[in-house]
């Protein structure tokens, strides 16, 4: 007798073990596993089949980024111009004249408001650095003009944007790095924010979330917020929509008030805060802001901490306090110190207990061997971006002009936190990097440290299963079992059968939530809002 139930044939790895796979899930109403059927097992003649995507070699359970700025994304996809792009192996533009003629299409595009160029890549310009506000001033006289390196960690203005956002005397040559650029974001992106009008915004929006759904991924983990204002309007749409939307989003406010923090909390699955900007413990490599423990070889200093230990213990403690889960950037070895020393001292005496915290440390790049063993001790949640270092191998190769062989060899040791019991978990730190899992897959297999690679098990897993951990959803998503939601990704190649240098070609063909494929909202406005304010609402 026919229940309601379907019957969804193919390929199917559970991820629960390793090796363990199914010719066939059947899905109850409610979106679950009722039942998974080994290969070889007959199947049920009565229950209704629903096809899988054309093209579909194998499914695995669906992707969880554990770490992006959704809202940054979206509204980069409706209001600036990418200034990098990839072209027969090669990263453009190479030059400033380049980056020029993108922003000069920028402003036709855009007559009025802000030009707003991001995602240039300094390392790869024959200048080998970013424009100068004389140099923006004369390619677009009198418009405000924002540029943007690839990293987030860094950013140029004309003259007129310096202005409008009160930088004249803290960029020299109207160029920002460090702690001048992270913890003046908040102006930037609140400046770029009102430019982006509802509708703007709305398409933007519409269009993250198919990308995300045509990656495969179920959800996501959004860092939002960009200072500490009392009302941010695209904060505050994302809290109001975001649990409506087809995408899981989960919200991080990266805001440092607990009373501001406080105000999204019922509108949250649970209390989360932390991130980068105010999060942050340091900055990056690429703009040689990161807190390392040696010079930079191109620089004559190792970078600035932006929090010491005990600041970090004091930014965290009102939060643990009250019971968040907390997340914080961290790269280099110092600024990993700053927090996962605020998380020792806080979890004192609560020995493995600390672990059902689940804590993060975000990026953790570089980090000692004794680190490594101490957030293993603390079950840290680690959202980790192998793919940096896979990308930049290939194409921008500029680890190897900033750091030393034995610096460059604690890069992300993906195996030794393992080990140690840390839960790394692949993300894409989009808009950075694209949403696309098996680049960061492929830089986890594909490990630059060959003693830290993973096999393309834990690397399926720490896409999947590790992001429903940190989110506490683990009993019911992240691997494909009886009583678990029908959420996976079909894929046009089997994982598990492509060549390691082949990994980063595998595409997937959507996404499947509840096993059913996940319908994105309409791309057009209208429709947006009308999709959002009529589905059913649950908590971000």
């Amino acid at each position: 007798m026919n229940t309601g139930d379907v019957l969804l044939v193919g390929r199917f790895y559970s991820l629960a073990r390793e090796g363990e796979r199914f010719s066939a899930l059947r899905v109850g109403t409610d979106g679950r596993i009722s039942q998974a059927y080994p290969d070889g097992a007959p199947l049920p003649p009565d229950i209704p089949r629903r096809p899988l995507p054309s093209g579909t070699t194998a499914c695995v359970p669906a992707f969880v980024d554990s770490h992006a700025h959704f809202l940054t994304k979206a509204a980069m996809g409706a209001l600036v111009k990418t200034l990098s792009r990839l072209e027969d192996g090669r990263v453009l533009p190479d030059c400033l004249d380049g980056v020029r003629t993108l922003l000069a299409e920028a402003s036709e595009e855009r007559p009025r408001g802000p030009v707003i160029g991001y995602g240039l890549a300094p390392g790869v310009l024959a200048e080998r650095r970013l424009p100068t506000a004389a140099e923006l001033d004369a390619w677009l006289p009198g418009r405000p003009v924002i540029v943007l390196s690839f990293d987030g960690h860094s950013s140029s203005y004309s003259t007129a944007a310096l202005r409008i956002l009160g930088l004249e005397s803290q960029a020299r040559d109207g160029v920002l790095s460090g702690e001048a650029h992270e913890f003046n974001m908040d102006r930037v992106m609140t400046y770029a924010m009102r430019a982006l009008s509802p509708a703007a915004l709305a398409k933007g929006l519409s269009r993250a979330v198919r990308e995300a759904a045509e990656a495969g991924l179920a959800a996501v983990d959004c860092m939002e917020g960009f200072g500490n204002e009392r009302r941010e309007p695209g904060t505050e749409i994302l809290a109001r929509i975001g649990g409506r939307l087809p995408l899981r989003l989960r919200l991080w406010l990266q805001y440092t008030r607990p009373e501001l923090v406080g105000r999204y909390v019922p509108r949250m699955a649970r209390p989360r805060v932390g991130g980068c900007l105010h999060w942050e413990m340091d900055g990056s490599i690429s703009s040689r802001s990161a807190a390392m423990d040696r010079p930079y070889l191109d620089r004559d200093h190792s970078g600035r901490l932006y929090r010491s230990p005990e600041e970090a213990y004091a930014l965290a403690k009102p939060f643990y306090n009250a019971g968040y889960q907390i997340s914080a950037h961290a790269i280099g070895p110092r600024g990993i110190e700053s927090i996962l020393s605020a998380y020792e001292k806080l979890s004192a005496g609560l020995g493995d207990r600390a672990r059902d915290r689940r804590h993060r440390i975000d990026h953790f790049e570089f980090p000692r061997p004794d680190q490594v063993e101490r957030a293993g001790r603390l079950g840290l949640v680690l959202p980790v971006q192998p793919g940096f270092a896979w990308i930049d191998a290939r194409f921008h190769r500029s680890y190897p002009e900033a750091l030393d062989d034995q610096t460059f060899a604690s890069f992300t040791p993906l195996r030794s936190l393992l080990q140690a019991g840390a839960v790394p978990a692949l993300s894409s730190d989009a808009p950075v990097q694209p949403f696309d899992p098996f680049l960061q897959i492929a830089g986890a297999v594909e490990h630059p440290v060959a003693s830290e690679s993973l096999p393309v098990y834990d690397a399926l897993r720490a896409y999947s299963w590790a992001g429903a951990y940190g989110a506490y959803e683990e009993e019911d998503r992240g691997t494909l079992e009886a009583g678990k939601y029908a959420d996976f990704a079909p894929l046009d190649r089997d994982p598990f059968e492509t060549p390691k240098a082949e990994l980063y070609r595998i595409r997937t063909l959507g996404t499947w939530i509840g096993g059913r494929p996940l319908e994105s909202p309409p791309d057009n406005p209208a429709g947006f809002v009308m999709r959002a304010l009529t589905s059913p609402r649950r908590k971000i």
